[in-house]
């Protein structure tokens, strides 16, 4: 058989090193030193775009490819334990998120100074009472809304169909956008004025603007994975390994340029999550899994460095989880009066590289922490599916 032709159902498995490097970059960029970093590992302001801003997208655009994986295995027909899997994966991802945030909450009211002279009980009291300001959306809340909602769409809609509902969405979202004053970077935009009343100005990220993963925002995150959802329909039905990448980069290139050139009425924001925002990072991270697939599964390119991504790939989001709840510790446990990450990046990285080498390096020290609960996982060959 010829080396470039691989059976239709084989799984590529550039597609689950694409995945540990979103994972990776996902921890990385949210877990500095300081707030003190390098450009391109900020978030842009409101507008614009960043490669911190592309980490976010790309597993969505992945977790479409996977949602067709997954739903192929039922035929795209519902039955009792589809259904199952969708609301189960769908709650939990929401429910972890809710509980994460809420943890994150509690330990930081416990090691407040303003509650320091309390006694203990009032102090875990005050602490554990935080649901009047819980955040109720966030990252694994819109994973799980948009896995389900796309999971539900994909066994309920002829597959030709998708296609105009991802456009529907995008021209929808962008009039709300135009005649809303959906471009506002304060509490006027439509999408502000939408979280502060349904959800309440407690529980989003900040009611001054538009929650970044807020309500009307979750429309386009939902095509943004159906676009990842096509594609992966696109390319899994060929046989031939040069047709997927042929194809990859066709869409691709379709998609970055088309977003690009869209941005001059549509601008780019992933606060906003903007029709063209999906498209660009929809169409860069479709070019990336393509240059990754003929590396590794064309070319058969692999080292240590694809191992290392490969350990975040089978396990993804149990490692994200993980990175959100190892923040925990290092807060409460204490020396001298310092935490872990305090001492070490004050009193070892900063006094050696200077404040933005210093915040990089505790970053890439978190990351590979996690990895190496990830490589436990992966040498005993446990896979948590969330």
């Amino acid at each position: 058989m010829d080396k470039s032709t691989t059976q239709p159902n084989q799984r590529i498995l550039a597609l689950d090193i694409l995945r540990g490097i979103t994972i990776a970059g996902m921890i990385l960029v949210n877990n500095p030193g300081t707030t003190q970093t390098y450009a391109p590992l900020q978030h842009a302001e409101w507008l614009g775009l960043t490669p911190t801003d592309l980490v976010f997208p790309f597993f969505m655009f992945i977790m479409g490819i996977t949602t067709y994986l997954s739903l192929r295995k039922f035929q795209f027909k519902w039955s009792v334990p589809c259904a199952r899997k969708i609301i189960k994966r769908a709650f939990l991802l929401w429910f972890i998120g809710l509980a994460i945030t809420w943890l994150v909450m509690f330990f930081r009211g416990m090691e407040s100074p303003l509650n320091a002279q309390l006694p203990f009980t009032q102090r875990l009291y005050i602490s554990a009472d935080t649901f009047c300001h819980l955040r109720i959306l966030g990252v694994l809340p819109r994973l799980g809304i948009c896995y389900g909602l796309a999971a539900v769409i994909a066994l309920s809609v002829k597959h030709q169909f998708i296609p105009w509902i991802i456009g529907g969405i995008f021209i929808a979202y962008y009039i709300l956008l135009e005649c809303c004053n959906g471009y506002a970077h304060d509490n006027t935009n439509i999408l502000a004025v939408i979280d502060n009343y349904i959800l309440g100005a407690g529980h989003v990220f900040k009611p001054e603007s538009p929650d970044p993963e807020g309500i009307l925002s979750t429309f386009p995150a939902l095509a943004h994975v159906l676009i990842g959802f096509c594609v992966g329909k696109g390319i899994m039905k060929l046989n031939n390994l040069n047709d997927k990448i042929e194809r990859l980069f066709v869409i691709g290139t379709l998609l970055t340029f088309a977003g690009f050139l869209l941005s001059y009425a549509c601008p780019i924001s992933k606060k906003l999550w903007t029709p063209t925002f999906s498209m660009v990072s929809c169409g860069l991270a479709s070019l990336l899994l393509a240059l990754l697939t003929w590396i590794i599964d064309k070319k058969k390119h692999q080292d240590k460095l694809t191992d290392f991504f490969h350990v975040f790939g089978v396990n993804p989001l149990a490692l994200f989880v993980l990175s959100d709840i190892l923040l925990i510790p290092q807060g409460i446990i204490l020396f001298g009066g310092s935490s872990i990450r305090v001492i070490t990046y004050k009193n070892v990285l900063l006094p050696i590289l200077g404040i933005k080498a210093a915040s990089l390096a505790w970053a890439i020290l978190y990351v590979c922490l996690n990895w190496c609960v990830g490589y436990i996982l992966f040498k005993k060959k446990i896979y948590i599916k969330l």
